[in-house]
């Protein structure tokens, strides 16, 4: 992955780096969990923005790890992250493992409060 100086990443770009870095680990023999890439929020509703990512993804990556990635759509449109998190809250384990709190947070977070 070579990015030419003074420029940002591109999705495409970020999405491959993830998935070579998955693949390149071998934790599972066929590589399938890493190949579904679901699009959440505002911005993954532009139009045709799974499609040309999935066709960006299939041209930067070698076939041998290519094959079989699909990027799909936000299945709620724009509310999706809203559902899923309607989806955590309603599990008898929330918030548990989930959550944690102002000061188990550590010192040095990136996090501004």
């Amino acid at each position: 992955m070579h990015l030419r100086p003074g420029r940002a990443m591109g999705l495409h770009q970020a999405l491959a780096l993830c998935v070579d870095h998955c693949d390149a680990a071998g934790l599972t023999g066929d590589g399938s969990w890493f190949k579904t890439v679901v699009l959440a929020g505002g911005s993954a509703c532009l139009p045709g923005l799974a499609e040309r990512l999935e066709k960006e993804l299939h041209d930067y990556l070698p076939s041998s790890i290519c094959n079989g990635i699909r990027v799909i759509p936000p299945p709620c449109g724009v509310d999706t992250a809203w559902h899923g998190a309607k989806l955590i809250s309603n599990l008898s384990t929330f918030p548990g493992p989930w959550c944690i709190t102002r000061k188990q947070l550590p010192r040095k977070s990136r996090l501004m409060w």
